[in-house]
């Protein structure tokens, strides 16, 4: 590697990874969200299958059963990923040879600061 990295260039590469990582984790979890209901979905007896066709006709004429179904959700993907994505980065960063030494404290820190799951506030499209 020919470029020197400097304190200033690395805090600018983490500053950078944050905000592509804010505007791709929404995205994200639509997509897990459909990966999800497919998986149910193609999972299901005629039994279960009338449970969910019966729970979005539900939802779908009550506005208040809608929107709390949706926030739950919305939470459980979020539950269900701070687990799976703290598991990808220990083997991720194992395969770099990463180590402790290798991180930025002040970042892990400032996470553990946070709530236990990640933000989510999924837009109208």
């Amino acid at each position: 590697m020919s470029e020197v990295i400097t304190d200033e260039y690395a805090k600018r590469a983490q500053k950078d990874a944050e905000w592509a990582y804010n505007n791709a984790i929404e995205k994200f979890y639509y997509s897990m969200l459909e990966v999800v209901f497919l998986r149910i979905k193609s999972h299901l007896s005629l039994k279960g299958l009338k449970k969910v066709l019966e729970m979005d006709e539900r939802r779908n004429n009550n506005e208040t059963l809608k929107v709390e179904f949706s926030q739950k959700t919305w939470v459980l993907l979020a539950e269900s990923w701070a687990g799976a994505e703290g598991l990808a980065i220990t083997k991720i960063a194992d395969l770099y040879g990463l180590e402790i030494a290798d991180l930025d404290v002040s970042k892990i820190q400032t996470l553990n600061e946070k709530p236990n799951t990640p933000r989510c506030e999924p837009t109208t499209k």
